[in-house]
């Protein structure tokens, strides 16, 4: 699956707009219940972790909902988690479609916009690193 964001920094605050997903499956190549998950890690702190609201039947959700990270000094080394995740049908558990991550640091430096799709990652890369889709010419 991919999914569509774009990152701005307004001062010391990173604003992150997550859009819409695409090509996200479920169990059994089902539609999914997804909603997306943001967080600055590592953190213990809950109140850095904000959602989106959950998305029923769709592969190719759409979120359009903004999240501001005011950003720390001891904040730099860490990084902005964005993981995706299945509601399952009649459970109250979720699963992970994927994630994404990018610097603290980096974001902190930007010189452009982050904005565009970006794949869903396996959770140990995801953790670590983020891919933008290519796009084509």
């Amino acid at each position: 699956g991919q999914l569509k964001l774009s990152l701005e920094l307004q001062g010391r605050i990173l604003v992150l707009h997550v859009m819409e997903a695409k090509g996200l499956i479920g169990k059994e190549y089902r539609t999914c219940n997804s909603y997306v998950k943001v967080s600055i890690v590592p953190d213990a702190d809950w109140k850095c972790r904000q959602k989106t609201k959950t998305v029923p039947d769709s592969k190719n959700p759409v979120f359009h909902e903004h999240f501001l990270f005011p950003v720390q000094e001891e904040d730099e080394q860490k990084r902005l988690l964005v993981t995706v995740w299945n509601r399952e049908r009649n459970s109250r558990q979720s699963k992970l479609i994927g994630c994404m991550s990018f610097g603290i640091k980096s974001l902190l430096t930007l010189d452009k916009e982050i904005s565009g799709w970006y794949y869903l990652l396996g959770e140990d890369l995801g953790r670590t690193k983020h891919l933008k889709v290519a796009t084509r010419r």
